[in-house]
């Protein structure tokens, strides 16, 4: 909302501008040069397209703010009681048999690879998100191809990744989010020290926020789950282990695809 904000009120005409919000946003837009249209029934808080929105996003912001692992926790078994399914696994494989077993007999159900844009490593692990990879991705097949389709487009392949910059706004059925070095967990706090450099960095105020906003992004497309692969790398160990803790049930290279869908004990 900050940057709408910084956008709308640097632009040439911002009197030109009406920001229609909910009363819980426009409060962030309040100048004198822009005009607020303000109503409740613009309000997003009551979530139609899946009925575990409210939890995740709770969720999700609650992990990029490190809130205790306990609340957390609570918000997490909220999510399983309500059939959302968070999953997490240092395979990749492991991850893709999960989903496409899950979703077998549903051949309209769309799931696919998503990766930030800033990771550095990601690549060497079977995930490519790097710049040339991501800038060739047809996402209208992606989404909407059938796993049949000529071209071999289809995110049910879960072989091309969409970063942030193409999942935002849009949902799938299921996400597979591959964790990059970009955002890790290190002595109880989030570091981007590791993510890609910007080309003008000059211009970039708060890189740790970007960061955190695109992983907000990329954990919240799924409607019915999200399942996590974290690289088997030291760096990433802390953040598989804080994942685990809060919510994120492991998935087991010994399962076979029939029991994916069970509850794990690990």
């Amino acid at each position: 909302m900050g940057q709408w904000f910084a956008a709308v009120a640097g632009s040439k005409r911002p009197t030109d501008w009406t920001v229609h919000a909910p009363p819980a946003v426009a409060d962030q837009f309040h100048t004198s040069n822009i005009e607020i249209d303000s109503r409740p029934s613009l309000s997003l808080e009551v979530e139609l397209r899946f009925h575990a929105a409210n939890d995740l996003h709770r969720f999700v912001a609650g992990m990029l703010a490190t809130e205790p692992r306990e609340s957390l926790a609570d918000v997490g078994a909220k999510l399983a009681a309500a059939d959302y399914h968070l999953r997490i696994t240092r395979s990749l494989a492991t991850a893709k048999n999960y989903l496409r077993s899950r979703y077998t007999d549903n051949p309209d159900a769309r799931y696919g690879l998503l990766a930030s844009a800033r990771d550095r490593d990601l690549e060497h692990f079977g995930v490519p998100n790097d710049y040339l990879s991501t800038m060739r991705v047809k996402h209208g097949p992606w989404y909407g191809d059938a796993e049949d389709a000529s071209g071999h487009f289809s995110c049910r392949h879960l072989e091309i990744c969409v970063t942030e910059f193409g999942a935002q706004g849009l949902e799938l059925d299921a996400a597979l989010l591959a964790w990059g070095t970009d955002l890790v967990m290190t002595n109880g706090t989030w570091s981007n020290a590791n993510s890609r450099g910007y080309q003008k960095k000059a211009q970039v105020r708060d890189a740790l926020q970007l960061r955190l906003n695109a992983y907000r992004v990329l954990l919240t497309r799924g409607r019915d789950g999200c399942v996590v692969f974290v690289p088997e790398l030291p760096e990433l160990d802390e953040t598989f282990n804080y994942l685990a803790n809060v919510g994120f049930k492991l998935l087991t290279n010994d399962e076979s695809p029939q029991t994916f869908t069970q509850e794990s004990d690990a």
